[in-house]
């Protein structure tokens, strides 16, 4: 199934790129990054996972949810402070 993938924080994700991508069905956002990642040989370090917040169509969402045919994932830094 395909899915979008979009990446708002580059000093996060390092060389990663959007883009769409092929992933097997009941992928999760893990998963799918992992794909994204092996296309450049590069893992976004745990320690940068904490500053990630994960959208899928428009709503948070953890690195575990499912992914279904056509859904839109954008990656954002979350924010911080008061």
């Amino acid at each position: 199934m395909r899915v979008e993938l979009k990446f708002f924080c580059p000093e996060l994700v390092g060389p990663l790129r959007g883009g769409v991508y092929d992933v097997p069905e009941n992928a999760t956002i893990s998963e799918l990054l992992e794909i994204s990642g092996s296309e450049c040989s590069y893992r976004i370090p745990d320690t940068s996972l904490d500053y990630l917040l994960f959208l899928l169509n428009g709503k948070s969402a953890r690195p575990d949810a499912r992914l279904s045919p056509g859904d839109k994932i954008y990656v954002l830094r979350k924010v911080f402070g008061g």
